[in-house]
């Protein structure tokens, strides 16, 4: 294993015990670089390994992996997954990982990206000097129904999933939009992690989530990352992240929401690049 895990407890009744993954440097040019990786909704350290070790070229590069993702250990417990809770939560880990403001950068993957966002404009605790993020998002359209989901009971509400699952792929292969395959893989990551604290996620932070009209509140530069086309997120909205005169946006060509999947070591020259050009 070319990285060490490390377990965080970020809240402390009831406990949270979250892992890190920690990928050193393997330039020492850039040994006092440090970046944290948040993951998107499903994913973990496993699927963003790759990322970590590209990204080793330049730098440390830290997986969080938030409480409900993976196998971070977070009790059933309603509460735990709000936006105000991931703040305190990211700030505990920048705080075990002993960095002070400016002294590291965060890349967010999609709800990661938000999470980033969030703790930005609202966190306390040392902030990053520098963004960098795939597929932003300001706010997520939710529909009417979903505070309900939290009440119906865990094998319903099971079943259910199943039944969302099945009609959204349908409705992709209709459209011909390329994306059913993420749904099958979104399908096999409920089965592998804890579907409870992921719908939790949902109905606790996603709904909430909302930094419309805040974007220029972001005064560090950013470096954001979409697809020519995205089912799911809407590209035009990363276009307003780039308020900072130095900030920048990088448009790859795909169509798949998971856009950094076989495109690490690109995505990875792309922001080493942008940090050099910050240094001139």
């Amino acid at each position: 294993m070319s990285f060490k895990i490390d377990y965080v407890v970020t809240n402390d009744d009831p406990e949270v015990k979250i892992r890190l993954a920690l990928f050193d440097s393997k330039n020492t040019d850039y040994k006092n670089r440090n970046i944290i990786i948040i993951p998107g909704w499903l994913s973990a350290i496993d699927n963003y390994t790759p990322m970590a070790e590209a990204l080793q070229e330049y730098g440390n590069a830290i997986i969080y992996e938030p409480r409900g993702f993976g196998e971070s250990i977070t009790p059933h417990k309603k509460g735990l997954f709000s936006p105000e809770e991931y703040n305190k939560e990211l700030g505990r880990v920048i705080a075990h990982l002993k960095l002070k403001d400016k002294e590291f950068f965060i890349l967010g993957s999609c709800s990661g990206a938000s999470q980033m966002y969030n703790y930005y404009l609202n966190g306390e605790g040392s902030k990053p000097a520098v963004l960098a993020a795939f597929n932003s998002q300001e706010k997520y359209s939710m529909p009417f129904f979903i505070p309900i989901l939290g009440v119906i009971p865990t094998f319903i509400m099971k079943f259910i999933q199943k039944m969302i699952i099945f009609i959204y792929k349908s409705i992709l292969k209709l459209r011909r939009t390329g994306e059913s395959p993420t749904i099958t893989w979104a399908s096999n990551r409920l089965k592998l992690n804890d579907d409870w604290s992921l719908r939790r996620h949902v109905i606790e932070f996603t709904r909430k989530y909302n930094i419309v009209g805040r974007q220029k509140e972001i005064d560090v530069p950013l470096i954001t990352f979409t697809a020519e086309k995205d089912y799911f997120v809407n590209p035009e909205i990363s276009k307003k992240y780039l308020h900072h005169k130095d900030s920048a946006l990088i448009i790859l060509k795909t169509e798949m929401h998971r856009i950094h999947e076989g495109r690490e070591k690109e995505i990875a020259n792309h922001i080493h690049d942008f940090l050099m050009k910050l240094k001139k």
